[in-house]
């Protein structure tokens, strides 16, 4: 009845207003948050992350650029923002504090504290690890070249890296995990790639986007395990696995870049070097006639009168152009399903040198054409819920064709030809029956025409590298919870084949010419070299090696009580290496066994301790010294997880200290089984007989077996500290030393009177001190949603220290190495350059020539008034740097990603050999020498060059500080932009971008020497990236 009462009308206007409020008071529960995701990986937005109010239906995922609008109920507790492949960010929701959702940055796995590095033979979560382990990102090693370890220089805390050269195919940097511990055998790192040993030219061709985690391991407690080959360090990489995904993920990369030297020596035009040569003469031959280069010749180069009767030859630029283009693509793809996984990688790089065309040659063209390709394929199959399969695939191919001569060698020739001999090649003039292009050279001059060299002889090489990778893991909790086996099987070979082809080149000379009456020249030529037009085949090799290895473990994980966290892991390894030889012990396998183990504790996730062992066996030492035991122990406190750290956790995140103390081995010895007595039958003959015409031939010993040979040894000592403020900066540092000992090496103290003639025996008992401290620091802060800001910086400083070698007594204490770095320079004090006669009879008599005014004076050390050999010291700072340090920065705005590199060294020294002019070869003159040397007219005694002389000058060319300079220099090494619009990235980057340095004759890091090798490049590259 009451129903009936109501107008129909009236009850729907009502019902309206009902529901109007109920929404608006809805409405205003509810609080809206907005914001943008960033991967911390590449400080890139997070495309099609999900965005969710915990425990709620509610949710959103991000747009193409990352950005987020979520409506929140005032009542919700948490935020969780996921990603495949990123750390899931569950976020307290608190309506006073919202503006911690306008920046979410997401993390790979890797760089979370509950997540895992790789460490020896196995992971462990990286708040737990308490060795010394550097990780470093993919992208951090991503630059425009075919080399992986041309970007580890100063992005690396620990490891010393220095680039010599740019050559393709030959541009890997030399490095060293806290410098060099060891005057003996090898000193370079270990590289562990999926669980196996490989070469640094396979870790060279590794395309940065297929690697998943690369760790350094730097102390005892991280390559005790390693035994037989962790004294050195040891650098392990794994490549990346697939993931459960609804869609593969596609990457692709496309890049070109322009390669130029950084730096090449500057040298003399021909008319300067005649002039330099006469004056030189004149200095040693005042004496002399006719100088040896003529007015005419003079006059007549200057004039450019004609380029084949004077010649004047840049025969750097008559071989190299300015600069080169080359080419790289990666493609990869990631996918799978709960059961299976793969990922997919193919690289292809296209490199050219800096080498000229010439159509006129019998090939087509000489110049470097080097493609390498890279592929990786990595499948994992979960078979039942307890036992997991995995195969890894890498192969490496290299197809290279260019001169059979290094391009090192060419840039030698070419800088060291002078000018004026002769031109590079005489025109044909129309002679029908010259086919083949006439070379110029001289009579009588030991050195080749630099053209000639570089296009007679192409060499052709094709070589290939396959590792094949087999794992499987079976759990085995049906045991004892937390058990589990694993196994590894791998496979490596490697071929290479090559192919020279290549003709005798002709070579003339200017006979006779005479000048015509309008000012041109006829010339006459003759024969230096006959030659042969055909190309034949000058040589064919063939050469591989082949690589087996077997790893078996134990692993057992497991947490009780929820704060009692223990692990244990026991490991049997074998592996074989085998590659032919025309020397018997190289054909013989060289095998290596072993067993390793580590034990760790970690109480609530405050207090950590670890043992380590690698117990080891070479076939390198008699039985009774075969086999090597290495343990290591090192304990850790994370003072920031104590209870009573937690009113300082919001501006401390983190704060810990680790120790560590162990011995790691070393089981190289050259020559190999050194405990072999070696002898020849022949060695030694007598001759005899009426007419002496009767010889006999007995038996010697050039080699004395070392029987107690043994294993060379390093203690090593690790302390750390690990600090953080307000979860944006952190800094990690470490202080170690290490001693080595029984160094294997050749006794230099015998004395002939015992009768063993040049057979020095061998024995283990060279000592090396090493020390110093690497730091790393990096800085993340987004000052809003669209600006974010990235700071690192690394710093290494490794000391070594020669303590014993066997040295043979010195006459005088300066003459020792005891107590100095290794690779020190060593040779006179040099005091400037004699001022005139009364100076040179006033000072110690020098004994390496008869000095004048202008040749160097140097420093009487022992007081005997004569300068010789025995005033020879150790000079100057090691040639190896004991400094390395890199700094740079990143800042995204929006759409725009902007990055810096810089690279330095420091403590090192250069030291300048073979840069002098004339001589037997009549080289050529550098341009700072021709710029500021002393001469009569110009007695500078600050002069950079001494007194001239047209034959070698063995008083000026001594080993001294005079041609020592300060190494240290600081350069760009790494310059990027880039802009992202969606899948699309488009970037420029550029290498080696500016260098600045005290040292100005070449770039700095190609080092000792006379510059005269392939330069380091500077590159500028332009890319495309996209992501699907």
């Amino acid at each position: 009845m009451i129903l009936q009462k109501i107008n129909p009308t009236r009850f729907v206007i009502l019902l309206f207003l009902c529901i109007m409020s109920l929404s608006v008071w809805s409405q205003s529960k509810n609080i809206e948050i907005k914001g943008v995701v960033i991967s911390s990986a590449d400080n890139q937005p997070v495309i099609g992350a999900s965005v969710k109010v915990q425990d709620m239906a509610i949710g959103v995922v991000t747009d193409i650029d990352g950005n987020y609008v979520l409506n929140v109920p005032e009542n919700a507790t948490a935020i969780e923002f996921k990603y495949l492949g990123l750390q899931t960010q569950i976020i307290p929701f608190k309506k006073n504090n919202l503006d911690v959702f306008k920046v979410i940055m997401m993390y790979e796995d890797a760089q979370q504290l509950d997540d895992v590095v790789v460490v020896g033979f196995g992971k462990q979560k990286k708040e737990s690890v308490i060795g010394a382990i550097q990780t470093v990102k993919s992208s951090e090693l991503s630059v425009p070249s075919s080399s992986l370890t041309s970007a580890f220089a100063g992005k690396i805390a620990g490891v010393i890296a220095v680039q010599r050269s740019g050559e393709p195919g030959a541009d890997g940097a030399n490095f060293w995990i806290r410098g060099v511990s060891t005057f003996a055998g090898p000193t370079s790192p270990l590289i562990v790639l999926d669980g196996v040993e490989v070469s640094s030219s396979e870790l060279n061709a590794l395309a940065p986007e297929s690697i998943e985690s690369f760790s350094v391991l730097k102390d005892a407690t991280a390559t005790a395990l390693y035994g037989a080959k962790g004294a050195n360090g040891v650098m392990i990489i794994t490549t990346k696995s697939g993931k459960d995904m609804d869609k593969p993920k596609i990457n692709v990369r496309v890049e070109n870049y322009f390669s130029q030297p950084t730096k090449i020596p500057k040298l003399a035009d021909g008319v300067t070097y005649m002039k330099m040569y006469n004056e030189g003469e004149l200095n040693r031959n005042p004496d002399r006639g006719e100088p040896y280069f003529s007015e005419d010749k003079i006059n007549g180069t200057m004039e450019n009168r004609n380029p084949y009767v004077y010649p004047n030859v840049d025969w750097y630029k008559q071989l190299f152009g300015d600069l080169s283009s080359n080419q790289s693509v990666n493609l990869n793809v990631m996918g799978g399903s709960r059961r299976v996984d793969y990922f997919i990688n193919a690289s292809i790089f296209n490199e050219r040198g800096l080498l000229k065309d010439y159509s006129q040659n019998q090939f087509d063209d000489n110049n470097i054409r080097q493609t390498r390709y890279s592929f990786q394929s990595n499948i994992n199959a979960q078979l039942t819920k307890t036992t997991k399969v995995g195969l890894r695939l890498t192969t490496q191919i290299k197809n290279y064709s260019g001169p059979n001569v290094s391009t090192a060698t060419l840039f030698t020739k070419a800088m060291q030809v002078n000018p004026v001999y002769f031109p590079a090649f005489f025109p044909n003039l129309g002679d029908g029956d010259v086919k083949h292009i006439m070379f110029g050279h001289k009579k009588q001059y030991g050195i080749e025409n630099p053209l000639a060299l570089y296009l007679s002889e192409k060499k052709d090489n094709f070589e290939t590298n396959v590792l094949s990778t087999f794992t499987i893991e079976q759990k085995l909790d049906f045991l004892t919870k937390g058990l589990s086996a694993k196994g590894l099987i791998s496979f490596q070979n490697w071929s290479s084949s090559s192919s020279v082809l290549g003709y005798t080149p002709f070579t003339y000379e200017v006979e006779s010419y005479e000048q015509m009456g309008d000012g041109s020249y006829n010339y006459t030529l003759s024969e230096v070299q006959p030659g042969t037009e055909a190309v034949v085949v000058k040589n064919n090799s063939n050469g591989g090696n082949r690589t087996y290895n077997l790893q078996l473990s134990l692993d057992y994980n497991r947490v009780f009580n929820d704060v009692h966290s223990v692990s244990a892991m026991l490991l049997y390894h074998q592996r074989e290496y085998k590659s032919p030889s025309s020397n018997f012990y190289d054909t013989l396998p060289l095998r290596e066994q072993g067993l390793a183990g580590r034990a760790t504790y970690n109480y609530d996730n405050r207090y950590f301790a670890e043992f380590n062992f690698g117990y080891n066996g070479s076939d390198n030492f008699m039985k009774d010294n075969r086999m090597g035991f290495f343990p290591s122990m090192a304990v850790g406190y994370m003072i920031s997880n104590e209870r009573f750290f937690e009113t300082l956790k919001d501006k401390i995140s983190l704060l810990k200290v680790r120790a560590s103390y162990g011995l790691v081995g070393n089981s190289f010895t050259s020559p190999r089984f050194p405990y072999i007595t070696e002898v020849n039958l022949g060695g030694r003959g007598y001759t005899f007989g009426e007419d002496w015409n009767n010889t006999q031939y007995g038996a010697t010993i050039v080699k004395y077996g070392a029987e107690n040979a043994k294993w060379e040894t390093g203690e090593k000592v690790n302390i750390g500290l690990e600090f953080g403020l307000f979860d944006k900066l952190t800094l990690i540092t470490d202080f170690f030393y290490e001693m080595r000992k029984d160094i294997f090496m050749q006794r230099r103290t015998m004395p002939t009177t015992v009768g063993i003639g040049e057979a020095q025996p061998y024995i283990n008992m060279g000592k090396v001190k090493n020390k110093g401290v690497d730091l790393s620091l990096e800085y993340n802060h987004a000052f809003r949603p669209d600006i974010l800001l990235s700071v690192r910086g690394n710093f290494t400083y490794a000391a070594n220290e020669l303590v014993e070698k066997d040295e043979p007594r010195q006459l005088f204490p300066y003459q020792s190495e005891i107590g100095l770095p290794l690779n020190m320079p060593y040779g006179l004090i040099a005091e400037g350059l004699f001022k005139d006669e009364a100076d040179i009879e006033n000072s110690p008599k020098q004994t390496y020539v008869q000095v004048k005014p202008g040749d160097i004076k140097y420093k009487d050390m022992n007081g005997d008034n004569v300068i010789d050999d025995f005033d020879m010291t150790y000079l100057g700072n090691p040639e190896v740097p004991q400094i390395v340090y890199g700094f740079g920065a990143s800042l995204n705005y929006k759409k725009v990603d902007i990055s810096l590199f810089f690279q330095g060294v420091a403590k090192t020294s250069i030291v300048m050999s073979s840069i002098h002019p004339f001589g037997e070869y009549q080289f050529n003159v550098y341009d700072f020498i021709a710029k500021d040397y002393w001469s009569e007219t110009n007695p500078n005694p600050n002069a950079a060059y001494p007194r001239l002389s047209d034959a070698s000058n063995t008083n000026n060319s001594a080993r001294s500080d005079f041609w020592i300079r300060n190494g240290a220099f600081l350069r760009l090494k790494n310059a990027e932009i880039g802009f992202t619009h969606k899948f699309l990235r488009v970037y420029v980057s550029g290498t080696n971008l500016l260098t600045f340095s005290k040292f100005k004759y070449w770039d700095p890091e190609v080092g000792s020497g006379s510059g005269l090798s392939y330069p380091t490049l500077r590159v500028v590259n332009v890319g495309l990236q996209l992501n699907f």
